[in-house]
């Protein structure tokens, strides 16, 4: 029986081409396995940890088509303002008066590993009878530090995959949401989604397909209709803001 014995050396594996590491990946696979028949069996000396990440990358190749949906569904949002709200305040029935625009995050994109936030600008109002602040209704989900999409996204894939999983797939989409993240809101939502690519999509997502096809500026309450939100939860309304507070909220 003749034993061949192959050592690979890669000095820089994140400077391989992924076609030469698509290319060599079944041998790989298959040497480090050991699935052959024995007589034809390959002595190999492959890091596993290469293995592993080479696994990885083949598995979480996200379609072009797919993650350039995904990214303009959630650019839609960038900078855009959201101020509807009622007139009266829930609580006393007194009237509203403007207090000011709040920034708040509503996403982060990566591109070429650089962080990319997207925002949007939230008024806020301040009951003239009882002086409780309210939000205007906007595109988060209570408790939440992520736009309503990012949320359903992560929860759909979530159902379907590991935390740990999901988070590396939403990473190959270019969008920045931990582990640790995905394993607070899975539990908490429930979304419906539809397959593309083996990913299941929220519906709330492919709802948005529309206003990106017009390809202009839009306004906040047209962005909570396409995503048929309600209102947003003003059973509690907000503590009064200090004197002096940042306009921004990470």
């Amino acid at each position: 029986m003749k034993t061949l014995t192959i050592l690979f050396i890669f000095n820089s594996f994140h400077h391989t081409s992924f076609s030469d590491i698509f290319h060599i990946f079944p041998i790989l696979s298959a040497c480090a396995q050991n699935t052959a028949p024995a007589k034809d069996r390959l002595t190999t000396y492959v890091p596993n940890a290469l293995v592993r990440e080479m696994q990885m990358v083949r598995r979480q190749m996200i379609p072009p088509l797919l993650s350039e949906m995904i990214r303009s569904a959630i650019t839609l949002f960038d900078g855009v303002e959201f101020t509807e709200i009622p007139s009266q305040c829930s609580v006393c029935a007194s009237s509203l008066r403007r207090h000011d625009l709040k920034k708040k995050r509503f996403a982060t994109l990566s591109v070429d590993d650089i962080p990319e936030p997207i925002f949007v600008k939230v008024a806020r109002y301040r009951c003239s009878g009882c002086g409780r602040l309210w939000y205007a209704d906007e595109p988060f989900y209570p408790d939440t530090r992520h736009g309503v999409i990012l949320v359903d996204l992560a929860t759909a894939i979530a159902k379907k995959h590991p935390f740990h999983r999901t988070a590396r797939i939403l990473e190959a989409l270019g969008i920045r949401i931990d582990r640790g993240t995905v394993r607070n809101y899975a539990p908490r939502f429930s979304v419906d989604s539809t397959e593309m690519y083996g990913i299941p999509i929220p519906n709330r997502i492919i709802s948005l397909s529309g206003l990106i096809a017009e390809g202009r500026s839009v306004k906040g309450a047209e962005l909570l209709a396409a995503l048929r939100l309600p209102p947003a939860d003003r059973a509690l309304p907000r503590s009064p803001p200090p004197e002096k507070e940042e306009g921004e909220e990470e």
